[in-house]
């Protein structure tokens, strides 16, 4: 993975990652109108999709002839350079199909990030809780869907993963049902 560091390849990465979504809440429906297919995955590996989600994704967007992808790390103002000394840097990243899960998980990622589209097809953000919602035509969820059946286990693992949070930390999960139609399986 090579790291972007200058200041108008972070301009271009914001420009590809408005093309897909419209927010960086992974807990709202944070796609663009462009985006005509959502799916939710869960569990991840924290801030990192598993090792299949992620070689799935890859082999996916390979499917449609795209071979680079970036990794940006989202929260707070993520696209611009900090005039702070003394506050977080977030970072970027580019990734190519042939990197490797390794290749992925050596990034040091510490806070919610997305992979996304270098040409602003599809994206996936990461979220704090373990989840990632993953966005695009539906030409690539449906391919995504055949190449990973698990995906229809994530709903209810994401439910019973809210309730248990409701349950054991009196977690308010009135969003739950509103957040989960948006994906149409």
């Amino acid at each position: 993975m090579q790291k972007i560091t200058e200041v108008e390849a972070i301009k271009n990465l914001e420009r590809n990652f408005h093309k897909v979504f419209k927010n960086k809440d992974p807990f709202d429906n944070c796609f663009t109108d462009n985006i005509q297919a959502k799916l939710l995955l869960f569990p991840t590996d924290g801030y990192y999709l598993q090792e299949e989600q992620f070689n799935v994704l890859r082999q996916a967007i390979s499917h449609f002839g795209e071979v680079d992808f970036f990794i940006s790390e989202i929260e707070g103002d993520c696209f611009s350079k900090s005039l702070s000394s003394g506050s977080y840097e977030h970072s970027h990243w580019m990734g190519t199909t042939s990197s490797t899960f390794e290749d992925y998980t050596d990034i040091p990622i510490v806070i919610e990030n997305a992979v996304y589209s270098t040409c602003g097809n599809w994206g996936v953000i990461i979220s704090h809780e373990g989840h990632a919602v993953l966005g695009g035509s539906t030409e690539l969820i449906e391919l995504v869907q055949s190449l990973y059946p698990q995906y229809v286990t994530c709903k209810q693992g994401f439910i019973e993963y809210w309730e248990h949070n409701q349950r054991e930390y009196n977690s308010n999960i009135d969003w739950v049902n509103e957040f989960l139609k948006q994906f149409s399986y």
